[in-house]
């Protein structure tokens, strides 16, 4: 499959680069392969720009923006190539497009690869943290990969219980020796003490959702006697007013979850 894929991507890269170089040797000459060099090279370092910054949660739109512009740029230059000509148009088009489809199946892969379509991405330790401490740091990122902790905060959290509880077994058996000295029921119990919060801990968010649907389904319910329809900001502004905490991104999520709550009702 990947061969394929990028076999693909170079035909389309070669078909677009000799179109847009045949039509700029009248004003460049000789370098007139540096604009479709430029322009798809810009396309290649625009969006691995963005998909870095978007992993590092940095993220900033306008590198996308600008390289769709410069996809809609080679687009044209590829079209006007044909000088009119229906077909000729159709065909010169194909291959920019074959090239960036090839390029944003591509981004979408690795996108997926690294969970950035997903709302379980794991946080990552910050880089002081592993300066300042590396083998605590590499614990914690451990205990976040083993429990499948994806919150930085919760993940201190578990490492706190994790380290309290360590300091009570060493207070009352000795500093080193407490690994073969406590009972073996107190070490399970320490073992199994980090399973029991990384999932305890999806009872509260489970709860604060299913408030928050039971709240927007009684503003929906008394928006309905009125015959007011409300929109989804107009939703949120309520909540919001009720003194409810959500985010615009989820703001899908509960139209969804309400609707689909309400059609069962």
């Amino acid at each position: 499959m990947a061969p394929l894929v990028a076999g693909l991507a170079v035909l389309g890269g070669i078909g677009s680069f000799g179109t847009v170089r045949d039509l700029a040797v009248p004003w460049f000459g000789a370098l007139a392969w540096i604009v479709p060099v430029g322009i798809n090279l810009g396309i290649l370092a625009l969006l691995a720009w963005d998909l870095l910054l978007e992993y590092t949660d940095m993220a900033w739109p306008v590198l996308r923006w600008v390289a769709w512009c410069f996809v809609g740029a080679t687009v044209a230059l590829n079209a006007a190539a044909a000088h009119g000509h229906t077909g000729a148009m159709v065909m010169h088009a194909a291959m920019p497009v074959l090239f960036v489809t090839v390029l944003e199946g591509v981004r979408h892969l690795i996108r997926r690869w690294v969970g950035l379509t997903v709302q379980t991405r794991r946080q990552r330790v910050p880089l002081a943290r592993w300066l300042l401490s590396p083998w605590s740091s590499l614990t914690l990122w451990r205990r976040m990969i083993l429990w499948d902790v994806t919150a930085y905060s919760r993940g201190l959290h578990l490492e706190h219980l994790h380290l309290r509880e360590v300091a009570r077994l060493q207070e009352i058996h000795g500093r080193w020796m407490w690994r073969w000295r406590a009972p073996l029921s107190e070490r399970i119990a320490l073992r199994l003490q980090a399973a029991e919060a990384a999932f305890s801990g999806d009872a509260p968010t489970q709860d604060r959702g299913e408030q928050l649907v039971h709240a927007a389904q009684a503003i929906l319910a008394e928006a309905e006697q009125s015959g007011v329809r409300l929109s989804q900001m107009d939703l949120a502004a309520q909540l919001r007013a009720q003194g409810y905490r959500i985010a615009n991104e989820r703001l899908r999520w509960l139209a969804s979850a309400v609707g689909l709550r309400r059609e069962a009702a």
